[in-house]
């Protein structure tokens, strides 16, 4: 465990925080593998199934930015909001990491073909009884 003493969830060699941590990671891997190993929900082909497989990359990253950014890596110690290790301007820098993700998966999910977004808008409609729009 003193290899792992820099990760976020090892830091302090709290019991309670390391088992949060594993799952945490787990979960994160799980997005990954799953993702990029099980078909799509909506029948893709090409430059759609690109798509949809770099979504499911930029939300891994996503949901481990704060492993990346929160431990005590080369990174943190470059950037602005985390190199201070302020709690609130660590949260401040997690929020706009939050809304770069946003913007990126917004920006990604747009790319997909007219039929494609036609076919999940259709699938979505009839899982939820309600109209959802890709734009």
């Amino acid at each position: 465990m003193k290899k792992l003493k820099w990760l976020f969830g090892f830091r302090s060699g709290t019991p309670w925080k390391m088992i949060v941590a594993v799952l945490y990671y787990f979960v994160g891997i799980a997005i990954l593998f799953f993702g990029l190993f099980s078909p799509p929900l909506i029948p893709a082909e090409g430059r759609d199934l690109l798509l949809y497989r770099l979504t499911i990359l930029i939300l891994f990253l996503w949901v481990e930015s704060p492993a990346l950014f929160l431990s005590d890596t080369p990174l943190r110690k470059k950037l602005p909001f985390f190199k201070q290790e302020n709690g609130m301007m660590s949260l401040a820098g997690m929020m706009l990491v939050c809304v770069i993700f946003v913007y990126l998966f917004a920006t990604v999910e747009n790319f997909h073909s007219e039929d494609y977004k036609t076919r999940f808008n259709s699938y979505m409609s009839g899982l939820y009884g309600v109209e959802t729009q890709i734009p």
